[in-house]
């Protein structure tokens, strides 16, 4: 009566024509839906995917420095050739893995009650058991060749990705095949990011006097350090560009840290001590 008062015959028509389509928002049955109770639709379906799998990818200090491409043979299920051929028509499935019920809660009002069946491959289709067409059941296994491509500097934890490639499932899609990069330990190199960090033992001559020592690096290319003076023990040398290779389109390479350890004997002479103490204008004990 108040929209018939406001907007005339003409505006009440057309508020009877929006509740007949089930339009507009605020509506009871917009309202109750939200509830699981009945519902003109019911709540849209996200598409489903089968999990991702996550693989670990054992790979050298070296490759992840000079990048590398791998060949891998993976074994995953796909579907039954016809599996189409085995689903009937089932209103209960409201996707898959999900069937629904009604149960009324009250006069006029009704509940959907959901619950796990794995017969249910979409919405409206059940698998159908015992399928000739599918007589190995809704998937087979299937071998495939993947190829990794490793790229330069890559972080271990980090993923390489080959899309939809997991396991399939009727009524949904593939999820994702991720190889998950673990590296392993260096003889010699530790890495942290970008750069890279070597403990060298120098003996106390070398620490005294100075040095020069040759590298080999993890591609095989040599370089060489020189160290003038004194150098103190545990005394971090600083080498640049010689760190691993950067992400990101950042171009270059980290940094090499050296981390020197003096290696002092373990005894001396009488007389290495008296030459020594000449060298290095130290006092001996009488005259302190």
């Amino acid at each position: 009566k108040q929209i018939s008062d406001r907007h005339g015959e003409e505006g009440l028509k057309q508020h009877e024509q929006r509740a007949g389509q089930g339009g507009g928002h605020g509506g009871f049955e917009d309202i109750f839906s939200h509830f699981g109770f009945g519902g003109h639709g019911g709540r849209r379906q996200r598409e489903q995917t089968t999990p991702n799998v996550d693989i670990p990818l054992r790979v050298t200090l070296k490759q992840l420095y000079l990048g590398d491409t791998i060949e891998v043979e993976y074994i995953r299920q796909t579907l039954c050739v016809n599996w189409q051929e085995c689903m009937k028509n089932n209103q209960d499935c409201q996707g898959p893995g999900i069937k629904v019920r009604m149960q009324q809660i009250a006069p006029g009002f009704v509940q959907q009650v959901q619950q796990r069946d794995e017969r249910c491959v979409a919405r409206g289709k059940m698998w159908r058991s015992g399928c000739r067409e599918c007589p190995n059941g809704q998937t087979q296994a299937e071998k495939i060749d993947l190829t990794i491509d490793l790229q330069k500097g890559m972080y271990p934890g980090e993923a390489v990705t080959f899309e939809g490639v997991a396991d399939e499932k009727p009524g949904m899609n593939a999820g994702d095949l991720n190889f998950v990069i673990v590296q392993v330990n260096h003889e010699h190199y530790h890495r942290d990011g970008d750069h890279l960090y070597v403990t060298m033992e120098i003996p106390l001559v070398d620490a005294l006097t100075g040095f020069s020592h040759e590298f080999t690096h993890l591609d095989g290319h040599k370089f060489t350090i020189n160290v003038d003076g004194v150098t103190e023990c545990d005394h971090v040398m600083r080498v640049s560009g010689k760190g691993m290779p950067r992400r990101g389109g950042r171009g270059g390479y980290g940094d090499l840290f050296i981390t020197f350890e003096v290696d002092f004997p373990d005894a001396l002479t009488k007389e290495q001590r008296k030459q020594i103490r000449n060298i290095l204008g130290g006092r001996g004990s009488e005259e302190l």
